[in-house]
């Protein structure tokens, strides 16, 4: 750890569970310090965010690297382990995907956030909540029944309804990188070009909607041709079959309780960023990677019209050959969670300290 660095570990009471915790500190302090919440995106995260490969191996942490990296340039951090969460890949996941939802994630930052304001280490007219992703529509929502926080920063904020967001995934990432590596379709035989293919995260998640999840409870990667194949040719086309059978299998993961979307249905969710804009009443940055294949750039526009429209101060900052954690992607199909840049974590330090 830099000496500049100090770290104290606490604990955050979400009612049927306890969330490990830490505040990063300046290690030098005169005065109180301005602070910052740090709000995770999906997936059952801890504290650190971290984030593997298909392979098991580490990706990136980047909440570590944020707080590591705000705290450097004197502001405090709190981040904590995700509700059920105990640390990485130590997660009731039963738990997890059917009693936590959106509304969850909401009181538990809301829990964090009162930690914030009871410590005496930290200035109460400069407490910043940063939502990552999923966390953009928990952190809106939080300040929206917070306005007396001092800012909202948002990185790669869910700007399209849930269900409309994973659509443009499929089209926009998934099916080009399957297009990319087996043009000719899906078969049996070339899963493993799929899997293996120069793609990122969700580029390669495409195959998931397709595999047939009894043969995969087995161990064996194979299509599920009787609901794909509707030509029964043995391969399944990509805009013909592939396409309408993955946003089948889509919606079927969003409307089922217990399924591993539906915490984003309707009933569960969170609204949209976008959706949330007319009652922010803070100032608000926006960090946006131009490769970000979860929530892709260019429709990052719905959020910011509907800022100006209501007279929201916000500050937009756009990162060409960086993804969705803020990392190197060379492209859109690419974006595969790499460590975050140490220039987004500088300009959200700059826009807190001039604030």
């Amino acid at each position: 750890m830099p000496p500049s660095l100090q770290r104290t570990n606490t604990t955050l009471n979400f009612g049927d569970f306890t969330s490990a915790a830490q505040w990063t500190y300046p290690a030098a302090q005169a005065e109180k310090l301005p602070a910052v919440l740090l709000i995770h995106g999906s997936t059952p995260a801890d504290m650190d965010f971290t984030v593997t490969g298909s392979d098991g191996k580490v990706l990136s942490r980047i909440f570590a690297d944020i707080s590591q990296g705000l705290t450097r340039q004197g502001i405090a951090v709190l981040r904590y382990n995700k509700h059920y969460v105990s640390g990485p890949g130590q997660v009731d996941y039963q738990s997890f995907y059917t009693k936590a939802d959106l509304n969850t994630f909401l009181k538990d930052a809301e829990t964090a956030l009162d930690a914030i304001k009871a410590n005496p280490r930290v200035d109460p007219e400069r407490i910043y909540v940063y939502g990552w992703s999923e966390g953009s529509t928990v952190a809106a929502a939080l300040v929206n029944k917070h306005p007396e926080v001092a800012g909202l920063i948002l990185q790669a904020p869910v700007t399209l309804p849930w269900a409309e967001l994973f659509d443009k995934q499929l089209t926009d990432v998934q099916l080009p990188y399957l297009k990319q590596v087996v043009p000719g379709g899906l078969t049996n035989q070339n899963l493993t070009v799929a899997y293996t293919g120069p793609g990122g995260l969700v580029a390669t998640s495409a195959l998931t909607f397709a595999l047939n999840q009894e043969s995969l409870t087995a161990g064996k990667y194979e299509l599920n041709l009787a609901a794909f194949d509707q030509n029964k040719n043995g391969v399944v086309e990509l805009d013909s079959e592939y396409l309408p059978g993955a946003r089948a299998v889509l919606k079927v993961l969003i409307e089922t309780p217990q399924a591993p979307l539906n915490i984003y249905s309707r009933a569960r969710a969170l609204p949209v960023t976008t959706a949330q804009a007319p009652l922010i009443k803070v100032p608000v940055l926006i960090l946006q990677g131009q490769n970000d294949a979860n929530t892709p750039a260019k429709y990052l526009n719905a959020l910011t019209d509907a800022l100006k429209k209501n007279q929201v101060s916000a500050t937009v900052k756009l990162y060409p050959g960086l993804g969705h954690s803020l990392g190197k992607a060379p492209s859109i199909i690419q974006d595969n969670f790499q460590p975050i840049e140490p220039q987004p974590i500088n300009d959200a330090a700059v826009w807190i300290k001039g604030r």
